[in-house]
């Protein structure tokens, strides 16, 4: 008698949870008009933010930046995931918002065939997707809001060239028969951002503007699970017989651990980090001499593009296919003034 009533109770938990839970689903992704609970406000329209990294400070300023340009309109933005104890991939905050019926879906694309299938999913929907940072360009998404890969291979060309111009000033001489080694890291996670152009990029500015140097340029895989992992495969290259002159980083991730393997093998300055984003973290590190340069992607157009992509489709059904974020490189000549302005910004 006892174990029958202790499985009548189970089974009443277990259905009161679950009406639980998908009473908050459907108060969470009501697709009746979206509500801001703190303003009381309702929304005509309901965009999705989804990424690969929800505590990145790069994802969450370019939503931000989605934010602030839909506050000028009738659009209310909401960052999945953000709220969930548990870790979802993209392509599963993806189909929670196709599930939820949302009015625009604004995506951190790759090219693998899941994303492919994801974003027509939503076009057969009704529901418009733009890709950022990252494309799919085998989808039927409206737009792609980017940067071009190839812009940033110069830059990081342009940089390498710098930083091994300042060495050899540091040194007072130079060895035209010296190779001057450069190894890009590649996020094993997200081979399918196309690598290939920027280090074309590269190739093509250190051929063009230092073609009296000699380089040996080579990329690496790095294993970017977990923090730890990224630590391991960077410490891995440090711990080599030939370590690069220069690293070239092309994640916000990449380059904090690089910095932090820098400090732990002792070599800083006799590796030139190139980072990637401009947090807090990574202007101090330029500051004091850690990291040479950091490439910033202006994170507020970002989120500012994929609205109005967004917003121009919705209207008339049509966008341009490709929205340009611009870049801009940030060294020990302009650091001061990013640091002011964030420490202005958090006051």
């Amino acid at each position: 008698m006892r174990s029958k009533r202790l499985i009548f109770f189970s089974i009443v938990l277990l259905a009161a949870a679950t009406i639980s839970i998908a009473f908050l689903l459907f108060f969470r992704f009501d697709p009746e008009g979206a509500q801001d609970e703190e303003n009381e406000r309702v929304y005509g329209r309901y965009y999705a933010f989804v990424c690969d990294d929800r505590d990145s400070s790069f994802w969450q300023r370019v939503y931000l930046g989605a934010v602030e340009a839909a506050e000028d309109g009738d659009t209310f933005v909401e960052f999945f995931g953000a709220d969930l104890s548990s870790e979802l991939t993209v392509y599963e905050l993806t189909e929670m918002a196709i599930s939820s019926k949302v009015d625009g879906i604004m995506v951190a694309g790759n090219e693998s065939a899941g994303m492919t299938a994801l974003i027509d999913t939503a076009a057969d929907s009704g529901i418009p997707v733009v890709t950022m940072y990252t494309d799919n360009a085998d989808s039927r998404r409206c737009s792609f809001v980017g940067v071009s890969a190839y812009s940033i291979g110069k830059e990081y060309g342009r940089q390498i060239i710098n930083a091994l111009g300042d060495r050899d000033r540091l040194a007072g001489s130079s060895d035209p028969a010296a190779v001057n080694r450069v190894t890009v890291l590649l996020d094993q996670g997200n081979l399918f951002y196309d690598h290939n152009l920027i280090i074309s990029g590269i190739g093509d500015v250190l051929s063009r503007e230092a073609a009296d140097m000699s380089f040996a340029t080579d990329s690496v895989a790095v294993d970017d699970v977990s923090p730890f992992s990224v630590e391991e495969s960077i410490r891995d290259i440090f711990m080599q017989e030939e370590i690069p002159d220069v690293l070239v980083c092309l994640s916000e991730l990449d380059t904090t651990c690089a910095y932090q393997a820098l400090i732990d093998h002792n070599l800083v300055g006799s590796v030139y980090i190139l980072g990637y984003h401009d947090s807090e973290k990574i202007l101090n590190a330029i500051n004091r001499n850690v990291v040479y340069s950091t490439l910033a992607v202006d994170t507020a157009e970002m989120g500012r593009h994929c609205v109005e992509a967004l917003d121009e489709y919705m209207e008339s059904g049509n966008t341009n296919q490709y929205f340009s974020t611009d870049v801009t490189m940030i060294d020990r000549n302009n650091v001061s003034a990013y640091l002011k302005e964030k420490e202005e910004n958090d006051e």
